[in-house]
């Protein structure tokens, strides 16, 4: 799949809001099970990924509005609750996509650190003058 067979709000949201493999997969889980709240340490049991990373992952998704931090609890902890339902759509359009074309999303996501490092080469280019 090329950037150009995402549809283009997806991929827009794709490049803008997910960073990470990683991120990608904790917001799914916490998608996967609304009912539940999720610490980092139970993200870091289901996932097999450091409480550390788990917990950068969930204060990025929750500053982003992918889910809600919930305030009553001892612990910091997180529920799945997009901040609007536009946000909703675009997440159950990634779910989808993921789970049809794992690599694709995946070749997305590490692609985009080359692109902006391209794109601040070209800024340097140096071009012949007319």
């Amino acid at each position: 799949m090329t950037s150009e067979e995402f549809p283009r709000l997806l991929g827009i949201f794709l490049d803008q809001q997910i960073s990470s493999v990683a991120q990608l997969e904790i917001l799914l889980l916490l998608r996967s099970r609304l009912e539940q709240t999720w610490t980092a340490a139970a993200v870091d049991e289901e996932l097999r990924i450091t409480p550390a990373m788990a917990r950068e992952q969930l204060v990025l998704l929750a500053g982003a509005g992918l889910i809600t931090a919930d305030a009553g609890a001892a612990e910091a902890a997180y529920r799945y609750q997009p901040g609007t339902p536009e946000i909703q759509q675009r997440i159950d359009e990634l779910a989808d996509c993921y789970a049809a074309r794992r690599v694709a999303v995946i070749t997305r996501i590490y692609s985009k650190p080359l692109k902006s490092v391209r794109t601040f080469a070209e800024a340097f280019r140096l071009r012949k003058e007319k």
